[in-house]
């Protein structure tokens, strides 16, 4: 099947570029930090950028997606004869900002990594990205490859982005804390179910206590999310529900680490879930990847599996949420057809491969990818995402991300106790009344 052969090649060409960085033969570096930015490039080979034989186009990630973007990087620029591209990585906390910054300015950019359509459609609006439409209608892309999340991501058929990997967020859990406890996984958990297993599964006191189970504070409004409700919705009754439960599992049954304690001890989700004080772990898809990373350097041996996340009564099995990460190119590029030569490798089934060796969840789902992917995680349970009902996280809404700043904002004071819910909810909809009218 052509993924399975994209796959081996690109497995093959990853632990031979491996291989020769470690016996010294030369291979681009990662990237060397500018203190003064904050960013991290890629090193431009010279060879191929003086006397310009080669096109250099400028790429700008956030630094979470380095691990395998850069892996697609050096695959593309050594089997093209006409194009290098440059990464430039800006660390996770400052890239939104840096990059609207850049977009506004019309900075030399290239080809841009972007969170989520919510932040397309405001790029697209501003006119900051290129109408990709034509050139995917007349290329060999397969967009069908990109799932049912994808007709739902372009309403009026304009294309100004790609998606490079999807997010879908499951239920991490421990095997092995479970099984201490007496406790079973069942196929599918509703979430009146999954906080009583918390609860079971919580033990001692202090520092050495262990978790049932740990909730980071991206996404308060899940339970919502997947009844297709969004915090810009006219009834967000769901949205209640969801921090309501989350209340509950942080201050009430005290089966996860509060936000107030979250906040206080700068707590890491993966290290206390690979050090073995964590037994359940709503949590994307992307933690595979960091596990595998941790467990072959050694770092832990913690036990673990995938089962889908938790469900409202009422509502499909299997359902969950997720976003596709784009790449879009900027509107100001002097290069459109190498850049789109580049953004068709990555969000193709040759970028696919590659992600899939990396044990990441590329957009693009050819044939045989469940099968690839699980043979590079090594775990059958990871069919979980393949049969995932997902949920787009956002709405194709520019101002969709004001909205939900404004409802985190009065979760987070729920949540550490300093309002009740009906003062949340009373204050977040006349600020966003207030927004809209604006």
């Amino acid at each position: 099947m052509k993924f399975k052969r994209v796959l081996a090649m690109a497995v093959t060409a990853v632990m031979t570029c491996s291989l020769l960085a470690g016996c010294g033969g030369k291979t681009e570096s990662a990237g060397t930090v500018d203190s003064g930015t904050g960013m991290a490039a890629q090193d431009t080979a010279a060879a191929d950028t003086k006397g310009g034989e080669k096109t250099n186009l400028k790429f700008y990630i956030w630094s979470d997606e380095e691990n395998y973007i850069s892996k697609v990087v050096e695959q593309y620029n050594a089997q093209s004869d006409s194009v290098h591209v440059e990464m430039i990585s800006i660390a996770n906390d400052s890239y939104d900002d840096k990059l609207k910054v850049m977009m506004a300015a019309g900075d030399e950019a290239d080809i841009v990594d972007i969170r989520g359509l919510a932040q397309v459609t405001q790029y697209r609006d501003t006119g900051s990205l290129m109408d990709l439409t034509e050139l995917v209608k007349n290329s060999e892309l397969d967009i069908s490859k990109y799932g049912a999340m994808w007709d739902s991501s372009y309403p009026d058929g304009q294309i100004f982005a790609l998606p490079t990997r999807t997010t879908c967020w499951m239920l991490f859990y421990n095997p092995d804390l479970l099984a201490e406890a007496g406790v079973e996984m069942p196929e599918q958990l509703t979430w009146t179910e999954y906080a009583e297993m918390a609860k079971k599964l919580t033990a001692g006191e202090g520092p050495d206590k262990q978790w049932g189970g740990y909730w980071v504070d991206w996404h308060t409004q899940f339970m919502a999310t997947q009844q297709g409700v969004y915090v810009n919705a006219d009834d967000v009754t769901a949205v209640q529900d969801s921090l309501e439960l989350l209340n509950q599992l942080y201050n009430v049954d005290k089966s996860h680490m509060s936000l107030g304690e979250m906040k206080a001890t700068d707590t890491q989700y993966l290290a206390d879930f690979e050090n073995k004080r964590v037994a359940l772990m709503p949590q994307g898809e992307w933690m595979i990847n960091m596990l595998l990373n941790d467990i072959n350097a050694g770092k832990t041996d913690v036990s673990w599996e995938i089962a889908p996340m938790p469900i409202p009564d009422g509502v499909e099995p299997g359902t969950t949420w997720g976003q596709f990460q784009f790449a879009g190119i900027t509107s100001t590029t002097k290069h459109p057809e190498e850049s789109f030569d580049f953004l068709k490798y990555l969000c193709g089934p040759e970028g696919a491969a590659i992600y899939a060796s990396t044990g990441m969840v590329h957009a693009y789902t050819d044939e045989g990818a469940e099968a690839a992917y699980k043979e590079a995680v090594g775990k059958d349970s990871v069919s979980v995402i393949f049969n995932a009902k997902k949920v787009q996280e956002s709405p194709a809404s520019s101002n969709f991300d004001q909205i939900l700043n404004i409802y985190k904002e009065n979760a987070e004071l729920y949540l550490l106790g300093e309002k009740s819910i009906e003062e949340t909810m009373d204050k977040f909809l006349q600020q966003r009344t207030d927004l809209m009218g604006k």
